[in-house]
């Protein structure tokens, strides 16, 4: 949030100022922004301009624009303030706890000794104890999914320390198991510094979906020959399945996940259900985390990448995916929500913020990660991903 603005005014201190002809100075979200131009007759490739720059004592950002030099410098305004490590440390051991319940309810056993209690006709499950051997039966998944979660968040977090942005430590979001088949409602990183060029926000943006990708599908090769061909039948569209808390649940499919499980299932793959083993279900659940994060929209992975390529691209591409979600939920209703959710987590603004110095270009080498990322949206899309 802008908290203030000077324009003009040179009353601070610093050699910096005396090659700037005009400037604005921001302070937001904890750091202070300068946005100027050169002095003419400065030249923005002219070793002696960039050591004074380099006096301002943060980063330094310059771009020629038609003859005139554009001129970005950031810094903390302030000391940052501690990691809150206690508030990161209590919600990593709660996720782990729940993602072990929900692993040992895929191996058809209750750790917490559950009762269900009746409020105004609805059952409520209640834990009532703890059996720490059998919540050791929720490992293999528990770990898988929450090293692929980790690999996300810490992607984001290396590639903003990298560009000089300040970050957030991964905050993880528990979920009660008997509500959810993997307890958990994701993590996330808050971004507290300004990101200046499209190339900074790609390359923040494309970080976390690409470990997450990479690792889902080393995992998912792992997974995949460890599973088993269950009794039933099952379709091309919902081919897998899994038991949570003995009841079955059928698994979608996608071009990527598809194509890998039949090279271990080539004859039974949609004719009988693939009982997935929980190391193959959380590399399931991680790349399909991962296409949900490239959807074009603002606040996700998908808006950073295309907004990086195109502003108006990334506008267009939001509107078009929002509306394409409406006949999405007619097979599966989850894509209803998640059109809610990114409504009201955006505010209603699907199209991404401004950076602070949108013209300068990116390479040849990140056109080509925009490219690639787009091929992995299209080969991690899952139209109907659950059914009960």
């Amino acid at each position: 949030m802008l908290m203030s603005e000077t324009e003009g005014v040179k009353s601070s201190s610093g050699a910096w100022l005396t090659v700037l002809s005009r400037y604005r100075l921001f302070f937001v979200g904890g750091s202070e922004i300068v946005v100027g131009e050169l002095e003419e007759g400065f030249d923005a490739r002219d070793s002696d301009v960039r050591r004074v720059l380099d006096e301002w004592g943060g980063k330094t950002y310059l771009a020629d624009e038609g003859g005139e030099a554009s001129v970005v410098l950031t810094r903390p305004a302030e000391t940052p303030a501690p990691r809150p490590w206690l508030v990161h440390g209590l919600l990593l051991l709660a996720t782990l706890v729940t993602t072990h319940m929900a692993g040992a309810l895929l191996r058809g056993v209750d750790p917490m000794a559950t009762d269900f209690v009746e409020v105004v006709g609805v059952w409520f499950p209640v834990p009532t104890g703890i059996d720490w051997g059998l919540m050791a039966l929720g490992i293999p998944f528990a770990v898988t999914l929450m090293v692929i979660l980790m690999a996300h968040e810490l992607g984001h977090f290396f590639a903003a320390k990298w560009h000089g942005v300040r970050a957030s430590l991964p905050y993880f979001i528990p979920f009660p198991a008997y509500y959810s088949a993997i307890g958990t409602l994701g993590a996330f990183i808050r971004i507290r510094g300004p990101i200046v060029r499209r190339a900074c926000l790609l390359d923040i943006g494309v970080a976390g979906p690409a470990a997450s990708f990479i690792l889902s599908l080393v995992l998912l090769g792992v997974g995949l020959p460890l599973s088993s061909v269950a009794p039933g039948s099952a379709s091309q569209w919902l081919p897998f399945v899994v038991e949570f808390g003995g009841q079955p649940i059928s698994i979608g499919s996608g071009p990527l996940v598809h194509a890998m499980a039949y090279m271990v299932f080539p004859t039974q793959l949609g004719v009988s259900p693939i009982l997935l083993h929980p190391i193959a279900f959380a590399a399931w659940v991680g790349l399909f985390v991962t296409f949900l994060n490239l959807l074009p929209f603002g606040q996700l992975d998908g808006g950073h990448i295309l907004y990086a390529l195109s502003g108006r691209i990334q506008r267009v591409a939001s509107v078009l995916f929002l509306v394409a979600l409406v006949p999405a939920g007619r097979l599966w209703w989850g894509w209803w929500l998640w059109a809610v959710l990114v409504l009201v987590l955006s505010r209603g603004r699907l199209s991404h913020p401004r950076v602070v110095q949108p013209q300068v270009p990116l390479g040849a080498g990140r056109m080509a990660v925009v490219g690639f990322s787009i091929l992995v949206f299209l080969i991690t899309f899952i139209p109907v991903p659950i059914r009960l």
